[in-house]
C-alpha cells in the first residue's frame, strides 16, 4: 500500500483537530459550520450543477 501524500495527511491531522475541539461530536461541529457559513457567505461556494453536453446530431465520421 503506498503511502499518503503530505497534503492527505495534513487535511487529516486539521480534521482530527477539528473534530476534538468539537468534542469529537458532529452536531457540534456541523452547528460551528452553519455559524462561520452565516458569518462568512462571500467565502461559501454554492453547489455546481454538471450538465452532460448534447451528443451532436450528425452522423460520425465513417457511420453508414
Amino acid at each position: 500500500m503506498s503511502e499518503d501524500s503530505p497534503i492527505v495527511e495534513e487535511v487529516r491531522r486539521r480534521a482530527g483537530e477539528i473534530s476534538r475541539r468539537h468534542g469529537d461530536d458532529l452536531r457540534r461541529y456541523t452547528e460551528h459550520l452553519k455559524e462561520v457559513q452565516a458569518e462568512n457567505p462571500e467565502r461559501v461556494v454554492e453547489q455546481i450543477t454538471v450538465v452532460p453536453a448534447e451528443r451532436s446530431k450528425s452522423p460520425s465520421p465513417g457511420a453508414k
